[in-house]
């Protein structure tokens, strides 16, 4: 038996005691997690008698304590001649699971209550619903933003009542919280966003400060980006005959970090996001954490998406501010693939900071590594891009047939490589090949 340290996702108690009905209340509420009952703190073992009884003990206790009851279930292991009991706590569906009236989640090692905001999300979450869907406190809307970005996007021609429903915007006849973030006004008090760029890197000394409220998220994003543009240099190598772009901090990797702190922050929340430029690096701070469902270790690999705002999500994707979802975290990675500085990226239960370092130019030489091109992909998308280097322009049946998927699955892996930066499309039609953006 491999014992890893106590974490937001493993207890340990050296006997059972009635305290643990906090931790299962906060399992249940947020993520899966283990109480393993007869280790110590210090990963000691002493082990625990009479099982039966003491699952039945628990059991009744969960059951007469928590409402509505959980799902749980016991796993029993034997480790130096001692008996261990691992209590399985699963997420549940029908949140808040409270105790006592009052509900818990876990913070590291500890059990603590929820404050006032987390605990009216956890009602939304068993409502199956999200803060974006709740009716807006404002009923009289505009959305110029919107609809221009429709137009040069989707190409409608004016933006109706019913593609406003399509979206997502109006639910039972009355405009939600997601209309109301998108719309011009945007009335909604916790969508603030703080641009500041600090004197010489030292956060006492401001040079320029911008405070974003009352705009739409489309404008929101706009806005970042021109404050991008004014606080990072960007400029051209020449190397014999050749001319490259560069940039302190990669654009599409400050973009990227942007529109997931636009669209997945949690509006419900009384914080204000912010962006911190520095001497050496950019920091992104979208308030509200991971959402629920999403572990840490998923949203660092960039493979899975769960969007805490749905219906914006959809109009960002639509509208090519996304390009994929759940590729975001991947696209920030390869643009620093090559440099020996990597982003950072910072979860905590209130936060989520993406940090990205400013690349030195002038050291060049020495930090390109050229061959780190594909150290982002997953295993299929390594065999495809790895084919497609070995023969430029290859078609998609080609490549479909050499690893044996169907037809959409190929198109996938094609399409994320694609969005990622690393393949191009040449032609069109059943003459569409494949070749490596070098």
């Amino acid at each position: 038996m491999n014992l890893e340290n106590e974490s937001k996702y493993i207890e340990y108690k050296r006997e059972y005691s009635t305290t643990i009905l906090k931790t299962v209340c906060a399992y249940a509420n947020f993520h899966d997690g283990k109480i393993i009952l007869g280790i110590n703190d210090d990963l000691s073992i002493y082990g625990v008698s009479n099982i039966e009884e003491l699952k039945l003990n628990i059991e009744n206790a969960i059951n007469d304590a928590i409402i509505p009851l959980p799902y749980y279930e016991f796993e029993l292991l034997r480790e130096k001649s001692h008996n261990i009991l691992v209590l399985k706590v699963y997420k549940g569906e029908h949140t808040p699971y409270l105790l006592k009236n009052k509900t818990y989640m876990r913070r590291d090692t500890a059990t603590i209550q929820v404050d006032r905001d987390t605990y009216e999300s956890l009602i939304l979450e068993g409502r199956n619903q999200s803060f974006e869907d709740l009716k807006s406190k404002e009923q009289t809307l505009n959305f110029t933003y919107l609809e221009k970005a429709l137009k040069e996007q989707v190409k409608i021609e004016v933006l109706t009542q019913d593609l406003l429903k399509t979206l997502g915007l109006i639910k039972n006849g009355f405009y939600n919280n997601a209309a109301s973030l998108l719309s011009d006004e945007n009335p909604t008090e916790n969508s603030v966003v703080q641009l500041i760029a600090f004197a010489d890197g030292h956060v006492g000394r401001i040079k320029d400060r911008r405070t974003i409220s009352n705009s739409s998220l489309i404008e929101q994003y706009e806005k970042c980006n021109m404050f991008y543009s004014k606080h990072i240099n960007v400029g051209e190598i020449i190397e014999g005959p050749y001319r490259e772009t560069i940039e302190e901090v990669p654009s599409l990797a400050f973009r990227e970090a942007v529109t997931n702190m636009l669209i997945h922050r949690d509006y419900s929340k009384r914080v204000e996001a912010r962006i911190e430029f520095f001497s050496d690096r950019v920091e992104i701070f979208s308030p509200g954490g991971l959402p629920n469902g999403l572990l840490l270790e998923d949203y660092l690999a960039g493979n899975i998406s769960v969007s805490r705002n749905k219906n914006i999500s959809d109009i960002f994707l639509r509208l090519k501010v996304v390009e994929k979802l759940a590729t975001g975290i991947r696209r920030i990675k390869h643009e620093y693939a090559n440099y020996d500085v990597k982003p950072d990226f910072r979860v905590s239960d209130n936060v989520v900071v993406v940090v990205l370092p400013k690349i030195n130019y002038e050291m060049k030489s020495t930090t390109r590594k050229p061959n780190l091109r594909s150290e982002l992909l997953t295993p299929k998308e390594r065999i495809v891009y790895d084919l497609i280097m070995s023969k430029p322009n290859i078609q998609r049946v080609e490549i479909q047939n050499y690893i044996g998927l169907e037809k959409s699955q190929t198109i996938e892996l094609i399409n994320n490589l694609r969005s990622l930066g690393m393949i191009t499309k040449n032609g069109n039609g059943p003459a569409t090949g494949y070749a490596i953006i070098k």
